[in-house]
């Protein structure tokens, strides 16, 4: 077809979406790194949307606590066949399948952080609305309230000068499969591509480089127009990079043949072919699980999907780590929501609140965070209570992994977010203000009955701010502000908060330390 011929004839919705094996493939319009950015930084986050709201209480699982198998006599997991990771804390065997590199051993390994009890406030059931919000990042279940772009989107376009006039010479979002996600769009303009197989990706693009100006105006017609002609010129140009970078890459490891691991495989064989995307987003459904969850020996629908998700994300790691890239990459599962904590009359679980999620790669601060679930303490609705804001590892993502300031992701999410502290900065020159190691702050005493103080001590002059925040990560307040000099610092707090426990972040020439305190009254 000519270039011109395409432009002129067709439409944005025709040209939008295309079938690549089956699949629908949708091309967007990708964005520019800050400059600083593009040559320093490159760092890649891979995110797992686990369709359907998975059951976090039949992942990792409370097997010491009797109320859970007064829940779910039936699909709970029994203590015996459980996984025991750490005190207390108990993996469904699915996860730790035989013979392959996998999520328990990565815990083992220092690869895996496991975070419980994520939600968010008010907590919609709808899989659709509730999915918009966590791909958003705004919680809100008004259905006046339009939820039509996602964090990152507006994280990079705001982050990004230039966008979307100029394209970079890689998309910087690639999303394995369908159409693009909400994660991807943003005010300014979608990012990034879609794609399934970049052979055909490849021969759909090529050639199809506009050969007319973008039209000047705003009328629906010369938008339309500019569309058509953006997803033109990425096809081509994408086309190239895409089919290049698969050409060169490898595979080290021998992946299973399952749908969601041959997507974490092609995401390693993009990366080791050099493709420059900063974001892979890959897709599992199928966590719906109202019927015949899972059967007695621990096998069915829901321990089928773990052992995928636990193969597909160990065996991507051991590529990268046997292709020296696994300090570049970081990854997160996201599911809408989790599961009612009683079993229904089918041997499923119904719609739920907070459940867990995992966050993997070298980078992380391996571990448990969160509490187990207070499986006698229920919201109004009678779902598990959330302790972290879902938000919070996205904050990570946006100010440890990829660079971003507490002003960018305020701006994100229209309020302030405290991140989880679940990554590790991969710069470790932030941490030279008090020398080679972070300051150690005390609260004392804590618990307090009206104030209490800060202590560290600090080896150079330094910027000081002091914060209080509630502990599922929103801002409550500023208690300090100012510079302190070499030696022991003592600083008073007395907050005009309610009694209850909080979280005290203190950041000190730029890098944040965060103490848990409580006040009674």
């Amino acid at each position: 077809m000519k270039r011109r011929n395409f432009l002129t004839s067709t439409t944005a919705a025709a040209v939008g979406t295309q079938l690549l094996g089956g699949v629908p493939l949708r091309a967007f319009s990708p964005f520019e790194l800050l400059p600083t950015l593009a040559e320093e930084n490159d760092r890649i986050l891979i995110v797992i949307q686990m369709f359907g709201g998975n059951d976090g209480l039949n992942t990792i699982i409370p097997c010491e606590d009797p109320l859970y198998y007064k829940l779910r006599p039936d699909i709970g997991v029994k203590q015996t066949d459980a996984i025991n990771l750490l005190s207390k804390v108990y993996m469904h065997p699915a996860l730790d399948p035989a013979n392959t590199y996998n999520m328990k051993r990565m815990l083992e390994d220092g690869r895996l952080a496991i975070v419980q009890n994520v939600g968010y406030e008010n907590p919609n059931l709808s899989h659709f609305r509730s999915t918009d919000i966590w791909l958003s990042g705004f919680n809100s279940s008004n259905p006046d309230d339009r939820l039509v772009d996602g964090w990152l989107g507006r994280f990079f376009a705001k982050t990004t000068p230039g966008f979307p006039d100029v394209l970079p010479p890689d998309p910087l979002a690639v999303q394995i499969g369908g159409t693009l996600s909400m994660l991807f769009q943003s005010p300014k303009g979608d990012v990034g591509i879609a794609l399934t197989d970049p052979d055909k990706f490849f021969e759909l693009g090529k050639g199809l480089s506009p050969d007319l100006d973008p039209m000047p105006g705003d009328t629906r017609y010369e938008r339309e127009f500019n569309f058509v002609r953006m997803v033109a010129e990425q096809s081509d140009r994408y086309s190239q990079v895409i089919k290049d970078a698969f050409d060169r890459g490898k595979n080290m490891v021998k992946y299973d043949d399952n749908g969601f691991v041959r997507q974490m495989q092609l995401v390693a064989r993009l990366i080791s072919g050099g493709l420059k995307s900063k974001v892979y987003m890959v897709y599992m459904g199928g966590f719906d699980t109202h019927v015949q969850q899972q059967n007695d020996d621990n096998t069915g629908l829901h321990p089928f999907l773990l052992e995928s998700l636990t193969k597909g994300v160990g065996q991507f790691m051991q590529d990268m780590i046997m292709q020296g890239q696994a300090d570049r990459v970081v990854g997160l599962t996201a599911s809408e929501f989790g599961r009612r904590p009683e079993q229904n009359g089918s041997r499923g679980t119904d719609h739920g609140a907070a459940s867990v999620q995992f966050v993997f790669g070298n980078r992380v601060r391996s571990g448990v965070f969160g509490n187990a679930p207070d499986l006698g303490n229920f919201n109004e609705n009678g779902d598990l209570r959330y302790q972290y804001d879902f938000r919070r590892i996205y904050t990570d993502v946006m100010e440890t992994w990829f660079g971003g300031t507490p002003e960018d992701t305020e701006s994100i999410f229209g309020e302030r977010i405290l991140p989880l502290g679940v990554l590790q900065d991969p710069v470790s020159v932030r941490d030279a203000y008090v020398g080679r190691t972070k300051a150690t702050i005390r609260a004392y005493p804590n618990p307090a009955a009206t104030s209490m103080f800060l202590e560290w001590r600090q080896d150079v002059p330094a910027s000081v701010v002091v914060e209080i925040w509630g502990t599922e990560g929103r801002f409550v307040g500023t208690e300090f502000r100012g510079n302190v000099q070499p030696g022991v610092v003592r600083l008073p707090l007395s907050p005009a908060v309610g009694a209850g426990s909080y979280l005290c972040a203190v950041t000190v020439n730029g890098v944040r330390n965060v103490v848990p305190v409580t006040f009674m009254r």
